[in-house]
């Protein structure tokens, strides 16, 4: 009522409701209580965004019952929407994601993932699975490979495998500096020196150098068009 009243004002409010102007100060002083007939004309006010600003998470998670009116759980639903994420891919990735940046540490140890005596070395043997055993594209240009040589010994050499380094690649100003910290962890997987849950937690938690997309406008002239469909039609 008060959220539709500062957006529309009281004269549209009281047109639609059909109240009185004293009801209606008694309803936002709270005073009285906002009849269920009122309700309609005031949803009819509201834009789906405008009822989702309203409405906060946990007012959703009460009247579903997840969330008891004293702020305990029911345990049986929170169970329930579980169990349903694991026939959903959006869900069960969104709750993956949800856990490594909230409970990184507690997942780390319920796996038994661990690091200890891991050393960050740059070697020929490395050298050779970039150029060679890589999946996906290869790293063969030599001044790439310089490259990552050159930010792997500032960055990495001689240094162990922790959950520190792990935030320090992931909080470096240069992203190039995450694309080879994540070819030396395949590296380590495919020599079977990290477990599976180790390689899948750290690849997890350190995303891939982000690319950004610019919008390219190009122009189109109507004699492009034309040829285009006679082209078309005379190839069917």
């Amino acid at each position: 009522m008060k959220y539709v009243v500062e957006r529309h004002g009281r004269k549209k409010v009281l047109e639609e409701t059909g109240i009185s102007r004293v009801t209606l100060w008694r309803l936002l002083e709270r005073k009285s209580s906002v009849k269920p007939e009122y309700v309609k004309s005031l949803l009819k006010l509201l834009t789906r965004k405008d009822f989702e600003k309203i409405v906060s998470a946990r007012d959703k998670l009460r009247v579903l019952g997840i969330l008891r009116d004293d702020d305990t759980i029911d345990y049986s639903l929170a169970l329930e929407i579980l169990a349903v994420a694991k026939d959903d891919e959006y869900l069960r990735n969104a709750i993956l994601r949800f856990v490594v940046q909230n409970f990184g540490e507690d997942l780390r140890k319920m796996l038994g993932i661990s690091f200890a005596g891991i050393k960050m070395t740059w070697s020929e043997d490395f050298e050779y699975f970039l150029r060679e055993c890589k999946k996906r594209r290869k790293v063969k240009n030599p001044e790439t490979l310089k490259y990552y040589k050159s930010l792997f010994e500032k960055n990495l050499e001689g240094k162990e495998l922790s959950e520190e380094l792990i935030d320090y690649v992931v909080n470096n100003p240069n992203k190039w500096l995450r694309n080879i910290f994540q070819h030396y962890i395949r590296y380590l997987y495919f020599r079977r020196k990290i477990s599976p849950e180790t390689f899948g937690w750290i690849m997890e938690v350190v995303p891939s150098r982000s690319y950004k997309l610019d919008v390219r406008p190009y122009r189109i002239e109507l004699e492009d068009v034309r040829k285009t469909l006679t082209y078309l039609k005379q190839h069917h």
